[in-house]
């Protein structure tokens, strides 16, 4: 199964993929059908993605204390059972950005219907991750490092461990193109056990004029599944958060001071 699911996580290009279409993808092993069916079928999930499928290979064989209806939801429980309560819902103290691409329309509200119970979860964790000094630190100096590296964007996951709240940033794979964020097949692993993805936007001190995830990244987050964070640029000591989602569900969660 292990040797599997290195194959799969490891095709790169399929992350910006929203069908199942790479020729590759070790869909009729039967060891790793079975595991995928059984999983679906006690989940109540239907994966739609290459990378779904993977996410649901990687089932542990637990049932979420809560419904989960996407595997948004199934990603959020994984890492609310790891995390202590997160903080309630804070509402953004700065306005919300400009916004680029297929997201130029104002994100939405904290109190948007649109918004599930595990999207407001989401949303919890995160804001009470952003609380920690700790991540805060990390998070300006992987934005600093991403400034002086020229070849590629620079992204990582969002986590809870034994410590608390941390981030593990790195440069993407894109080696020569630095606004393209092509994500390690690492950080898979660590999605499909509830860490949230992130990447920067920081190709220069202010990217104030394209925050938040651009069409690629909605792509890629259609591909995935999974909440994720788009980190942007606007100045030294600040830097923009959005949560979004498959779907193309943005969350402008305002901005972070160094």
């Amino acid at each position: 199964m292990r040797w599997i699911l290195s194959l799969c996580l490891g095709i790169g290009p399929v992350a910006c993929v929203s069908e199942v279409q790479d020729p590759s993808f070790p869909s009729q092993d039967p060891t790793f059908v079975a595991q995928v069916d059984r999983a679906a079928q006690v989940l109540g999930l239907h994966p739609t993605t290459d990378l779904d499928h993977a996410h649901l290979a990687m089932w542990d064989g637990s049932t979420p204390a809560v419904t989960c209806l996407t595997f948004a939801d199934w990603a959020t429980a994984k890492l609310a059972t790891r995390a202590p309560e997160p903080r309630q819902l804070r509402m953004p103290q700065s306005p919300p950005r400009r916004r680029q691409d297929a997201t130029r329309r104002r994100p939405l509200g904290l109190d948007e219907p649109q918004l599930t119970a595990q999207d407001r979860l989401s949303v919890r964790l995160v804001q009470t991750a952003l609380d920690s000094s700790n991540v805060r630190s990390s998070l300006f100096r992987a934005r600093d490092l991403d400034l002086e590296d020229r070849s590629t964007e620079w992204g990582g996951t969002l986590d809870w461990g034994d410590d608390g709240w941390f981030i593990e940033a790195a440069p993407g794979q894109s080696a020569g193109d630095d606004t393209v964020f092509e994500r390690r097949p690492s950080d898979f692993w660590k999605m499909f056990r509830g860490a949230i993805p992130f990447h920067f936007h920081a190709r220069n001190l202010n990217m104030s004029a394209v925050a938040g995830p651009g069409g690629t990244d909605l792509q890629a987050a259609e591909s995935h599944g999974v909440p994720a964070l788009v980190i942007t640029s606007l100045s030294e000591d600040r830097l923009q958060v959005d949560w979004y989602r498959r779907g193309g569900v943005v969350v402008d969660l305002g901005e972070i001071e160094r």
